[in-house]
């Protein structure tokens, strides 16, 4: 469906899609070349690279990033065995400075500290992640202002991934014990004051893979069998799709305005929340990256090697075919 679309470096190098760059032809990338591996940023169009910053060590580090304005911020990876060793930085794509915000912390023993598995995310001018600080999972949640350059450490407890809402809302999922489920928790990412929790996550238990874009929200159940949508963090989720027999929604939900995109594997879908309408993408595995304008996708190919080579789509919204009425 989309062959036409596919980025030319993509077909020469492993290239792994970070985040849209939300300008309608650009995006953020790990790179695995011999020339450069790291993070840059890639124009579709012309399969330029824009350097950003070189991994340590190709072999073993990758990244997980988010975008949003002007701040790319994401977790550096170092190592496939364990997600707990990681820095964090964020890149100024206006002044073109890159500056460390935090990194993981070691145990006495010297292994690192257990981190959830999510990685940072950002929004007006705010960087937040979740960092391991002590035994039984024990985390703190930070808020860096990247503007000051201020940390604020906004809850110490036990926290899973955090994420944020317009209007520097900050919110996470915790449990109040082991094996109780876990809620959701919001807080001011300035001044880490407790807040009011928005109606859309009041209900959520046990729920992974949230997505949002400040605004729009959409996460899988907690048992992988339906995709929800809520269209403000003050709306009630309702239902978009439900899965049957053995089939589920991954963790790879994805949202940039009225659109989504979601896999139930090997299928690949993206929706348009307006007209309640999707279409299959691909029925050969891969995932998504969506904004209000442009859809990327890269394709699985079944390949195990770390600088193995995936085609990459990236097409403009409005290029899609029209979508079908369910049913």
């Amino acid at each position: 469906m989309l062959s036409h679309h596919v980025v030319a470096l993509s077909r020469s190098t492993s290239l792994v899609p970070l985040a849209l760059a939300r300008d309608g032809h650009s995006f953020f990338a790990t790179i695995y070349s011999r020339r450069f591996s790291g993070v840059g940023e890639i124009d579709a169009r012309t399969s330029a690279v824009t350097r950003i910053k070189a991994f340590p060590d190709p072999q073993l580090d990758q990244a997980w990033a988010a975008y949003a304005g002007r701040w790319l911020v994401w977790n550096e990876y170092h190592g496939f065995d364990s997600f707990n060793d990681f820095t964090t930085w964020a890149w100024d794509t206006q002044a073109h400075r890159l500056t460390q915000l935090g990194a993981a912390t070691r145990r006495p023993s010297g292994q690192y500290w257990d981190s959830p598995w999510h990685g940072p995310d950002v929004r007006g001018g705010t960087a937040v992640w979740v960092q391991g600080v002590g035994p039984d999972q024990l985390g703190d949640v930070h808020a860096y202002n990247l503007r000051t350059g201020r940390d604020v450490i906004v809850r110490h407890g036990h926290p899973g991934g955090a994420f944020l809402l317009d209007h520097h809302v900050l919110v996470w999922a915790e449990a109040s014990a082991p094996g109780v489920p876990t809620r959701m928790h919001a807080a001011s990412a300035l001044t880490g004051a407790p807040a009011r929790l928005p109606r859309a996550f009041r209900m959520l238990r046990n729920v992974t893979g949230l997505q949002t874009d400040g605004q729009r929200i959409a996460y899988p159940d907690p048992h992988y069998k339906s995709l929800w949508w809520s269209p403000s963090p003050g709306a009630k989720p309702f239902e978009v799709v439900a899965t049957r027999h053995l089939d589920h929604v991954d963790n790879s939900v994805q949202v940039g305005g009225r659109y989504i995109g979601f896999g139930i594997q090997p299928r690949v879908f993206v929706g348009d929340t307006k007209t309640r309408r999707y279409i299959e993408i691909t029925p050969h595995g891969g995932w998504t990256r969506v904004d209000a304008r442009s859809l990327l996708v890269l394709y699985a190919t079944g390949a195990k090697a770390f600088d193995a080579r995936a085609p990459i789509a990236f097409v403009p919204l409005r290029d899609l075919p029209p979508m079908p009425a369910c049913g």
